[in-house]
């Protein structure tokens, strides 16, 4: 009994003396903003909820509970009327802990909004922002597609592309993988928004920067779909037939048991419907909704229209009939320590093409006019594959090793026709050429990462080996006939007979360690160092026809073979600081390069070495849990590639001969972000806003020289004062008394190019103002509807001849509704329209309006049958169309697209995981 009071007494005097702390706030209703009294503030401990010590808020809503111990707890408020309200705080020693207002939400609002059956619509953690699925009404059987158009801050244009903060999603993984590759339009297109939990999206940093926290300056907006927990089999199969001679028939089956994933595709189809990879554009197209406006890669200002659901990049590249295919196998092993992805692609595209050109051409002393037209055919077969190993070792060790493999054969042939006048109309040259090419891609990437964690918290080692390697040969064949005109009188006539050759290799291989340590319980240090080995070989010739009509006789002066290498060292350091409220990273590394340029044709070569300083700052500002601010910066440099250095001129098109520049420098470009966003469920507001400047010092331009019959000659040179600035934001509210989902918000885009004409510097200013408004509302069981308009004025500016200037403005609008009529009926339709100033320069008509109806009969148990008739561009206006000021040039491109057809389409649902296809 002594020992037990002696002990007791002890304890007592232990803990008199230890550091105390305190906590004080106020806690408030956060509908009617009165400050609530009597609310219950608790202290729980955080390992296991224990309570430490509570108190009640007076009748001010405030309270203040003293003497507690250091270190984290949980802190609960409750409420008889109101939500429960739990928060993580770090109490330090001898100081009185503000926590400012605590919020509290009516049981009668949470009810209302469903917030307590579904948990919360919208929640930001750190850089991820995360939506339930559930809380966002689609019609049933709907695909993740409609799902993504529900949500604040994401837009989904008609052709599946997906805009996340004023960003392109460029990836869309489920459940945290990759499905069928890097390829987002089938998963967000096949598979159901019912089955999915949750929908998040964030920049993707590398693996790497993912294990140490430390930002390494890689990002791709991404959006990752977590499923709910599914057990069988679920997939369509779809076939349609219409006039005139259109066709489309496409399956997918999927089957989900636990972690393993199985699913398998394929299409037919001569529609425009083709499932690609948004990474490919220049092969495959792309998708642009409606009609935009972008800047190209030297510095100009176009707007286009894609005509819909051409998906082909608006005929671009022509009118496709594609047959593609796929095949994805993804599961976890030894109680999920060992996880495989695996996919596997193919594609055959054939598309038959028509595109016209009208353009005017601003010299500084002339002024020339041009048309053209060109027929083009093209034959693309595209294997993909991709597999993907990631070994959890122990609890302290993983390996992660993924590998592509792409094979990518074409076959293309192009007749064009075209010629220049002056503004007189007196010709100045008239070009008639063919150009066939057979081309084979094939590519091979690697990457291999190893992580440790040591044993203290935050400790870290990781290792990461990229190895690239891709091969490309081309073969084909240029016949060309150009006549010279002077003085409106034919004076020369200039015939080219010849065969291109070219062999492109490049072999990359680069290795980066970090290792990380703890220097508090929030600061952290990366300390990194990387390798890198770059090789590029290239190797062109070209042949001219001899008497005994064979491509044998080498060309000199346009056949060389070229090699460019880099070898790169790069240590860095970074620190990192994560505090309740902010995250903030910075640092640098340098590298220290050598570069070898090597002409093996005329044997000499070319050494020389840079030192760069690239300094990095990341930081995020968490002002409530619903409301951040972030800012971020990264400087980077890029090397000339190997055709921009190859001293050699390139006359695929005699009318634009390029000439290599050995002497070309690297570019450095500096990247600044920030971002600010809020969203308040309860009030049905967000913000979203994203503001973009980038800066290159050294910028890639062209330095062009013109002759009196039209001849351009041009290279790439450097030159400073290039930037481009673009902002993004919306605003999103609900009017209430309407039901009515609303949103608005600015698009401004700003440029400033420089390039040079016949030794005149030009410097070109772009600039765009828009204003994008859209509405939309759903009502379960009856119908849904979206409106969209956007208003945008266009600016550019060109210092070499004012006549290249131009100002317009330009209105596009796209609407889609679902009405949901008797006898499980369901009328659909959806209009997109486009109009612009019309330039006095240009005559042709280019104001479109593209309405596409269908009318739905959905059929049998759970309507697994939905028989479907669809009439596409009922007024047969879609075209595509581009609109291109650049640099001392204006062009107006038209292609041939998808014109009105109808089609009668028959589709079998299938579902067996416990979650059947209802409506």
């Amino acid at each position: 009994m002594r020992k037990f009071v002696a002990g007791f007494v002890l304890l007592a005097a232990i803990t008199s003396h230890a550091q105390k702390a305190s906590i004080k706030g106020t806690v408030t209703d956060t509908v009617e903003k009165k400050n609530l009294a009597n609310t219950v503030i608790a202290i729980l401990k955080k390992p296991d909820s224990v309570l430490v010590k509570f108190s009640r808020a007076n009748k001010e809503g405030q309270f203040l509970i003293k003497d507690l111990d250091t270190g984290r707890f949980i802190l609960m408020a409750t409420h008889p009327f109101f939500g429960d309200y739990f928060d993580e705080v770090e109490l330090t020693q001898n100081t009185q802990n503000e926590i400012g207002n605590i919020y509290l939400t009516p049981k009668s609002k949470l009810l209302a909004e469903v917030i307590v059956k579904t948990g919360s619509p919208i929640r930001i953690k750190g850089d991820t922002i995360s939506y339930t699925a559930d809380s966002f009404k689609v019609r049933a059987g709907a695909n993740v597609e409609e799902l993504l158009r529900r949500l604040p801050g994401i837009q989904v244009d008609r052709n599946g592309q997906i805009t996340a903060m004023g960003e392109r999603v460029k990836k869309v993984l489920v459940d945290g993988e990759e499905f069928f590759g890097s390829d987002p339009g089938i998963a967000t297109k096949n598979l159901r928004a019912d089955q999915v939990q949750e929908v998040q999206v964030f920049d993707k940093k590398s693996d790497q920067a993912e294990f140490t926290g430390i930002d390494d300056g890689v990002k791709d907006k991404t959006i990752n779909l977590k499923m709910k927990k599914l057990g069988g089999y679920f997939g369509k199969a779809e076939a349609g037939g219409g006039l005139p001679d259109k066709y489309n028939l496409d399956a997918m089956a999927n089957s989900f048991q636990g972690k393993r994933k199985v699913a398998g595709y394929g299409v037919m189809s001569n529609t425009g419907q083709v499932n690609l990879d948004w990474q490919d554009p220049q092969n495959y197209g792309g998708g642009i909704d409606g009609l935009t406006t972008e800047t190209t890669d030297d510095g100009g200002i176009y707007m286009s229209y894609s005509g819909g659901d051409d998906n082909y990049w608006g005929g671009r590249s022509g009118i496709p009939t594609n047959w593609n295919a796929g095949l994805h196998y993804s599961n976890k092993f030894n109680n999920d320590k060992l996880s495989l992805n695996s996919g596997y692609k193919f594609s055959k595209v054939n598309s038959t093409g028509l595109t016209t050109v009208f353009s005017n051409t601003f010299l500084p002393d002339t002024t020339w006019t041009m048309s053209s037209a060109s027929h083009n055919f093209s034959s693309v077969n595209k294997h993909a594959f991709n597999v993907t190993l990631e070994d959890n070792l122990d609890s302290a060790n993983s390996l992660k090793w993924v590998n592509k493999f792409n094979n990518n054969s074409a076959e293309s042939r192009v007749d064009y026709s075209g010629q220049t006048s002056n503004t007189s109309g007196q010709l100045i040259n008239k070009t008639a050429r063919a150009t066939t090419n057979n081309s084979d891609r094939n590519n091979i990437a690697s990457n291999l990462l190893f992580r440790h964690k040591f044993k203290k918290l935050s400790r870290t080692f990781s290792a990461n080996t990229d190895f690239n390697w891709t091969e490309v040969k081309n073969n084909g064949l240029l016949y060309s006939l150009i006549d010279y005109y002077k003085n409106g009188s034919l004076d020369q006539l200039d015939t080219t007979d010849q065969q291109n050759i070219q062999d492109n290799s490049t072999r990359t291989i680069n290795t980066k360690i970090a290792y990380t340590e703890p220097l508090r319980k929030d600061v952290y240090l990366e300390v990194n160092y990387s390798l890198g080995y770059y090789n590029n070989n290239n190797e062109r010739i070209t042949n001219e026809k001899d008497l005994s009509g064979k491509y044998e006789s080498i060309v000199d002066s346009l056949s060389n073979s070229y090699v460019f290498n880099r070898l790169i060292n790069t240590p860095g350091a970074n620190f990192k600081v994560n505090k309740k409220k902010y995250n903030l990273s910075f640092g640098a590394s340098v590298g220290f390069s050598h570069f070898v340029e090597k002409n093996v044709t005329d044997n000499y070569k070319i050494n020389y070495n840079y030192t760069n300083f690239y300094p990095k700052v990341a930081y995020t500002y968490k002002f409530k849990p619903n409301e951040s601010f972030r800012f971020n910066y990264n400087g980077s440099t890029t090397a000339p590639s190997i055709e921009q250095l190859q001293p050699i001129r390139v006359n695929t098109d005699p009318l634009n001969i390029y000439i290599g520049n050995p002497g070309l420098n690297q570019s450095f470009r500096h990247d600044f972000n920030m971002g600010y966003n809020f969203y308040n469920v309860l009030k049905e507001k967000n913000l979203w806003t994203n503001l973009n400047l980038n800066i290159t010092q050294n910028a890639f331009v062209q330095y062009s020289l013109v002759d009196d019959f039209g001849k351009r000659t041009y290279q790439t040179v450097n030159a400073n004062g290039v930037y481009t600035m673009n902002l993004y934001s919306q605003y999103g509210f609900k009017i209430k008394a309407l039901k009515l989902g609303t949103g608005f918000g600015p698009v401004v885009n700003i440029n400033r190019y420089v390039d040079f004409i016949n030794t005149v510097k030009n410097v070109t200013n772009t600039s765009s103002y828009g204003l994008r408004i859209n509405f939309d509302r759903y009502v379960e069981k009856k119908f849904n509807f979206y409106v969209g308009p956007s208003f945008t004025w266009n600016h550019s500016h060109a210092s070499v001849n004012s006549s290249a200037n131009a100002d317009y403005w330009q209105l596009n609008g796209w609407a889609q509704g679902r009405f949901t009529l008797p006898h499980n009926f369901e009328l659909s339709t959806d209009a997109e329209y486009q109009a612009r100033e019309k330039d006095p320069r240009f005559t042709a008509r280019s104001n479109y309006t593209k309405w596409n109806a269908s009318i739905t009969k959905r059929m049998l148990k759970d309507n697994k049958l939905e028989l479907n008739l669809g009439v596409y561009d009922i007024l047969d206006q879609n075209k595509g169309y581009q609109r291109n000021f650049n640099s001392y040039s204006f062009t107006e491109t038209y292609y041939l697209t998808l014109r009105r057809y109808w089609l009668l389409t028959v589709t079998w649902n299938i579902a067996k995981n416990g979650k059947p296809a209802t409506w």
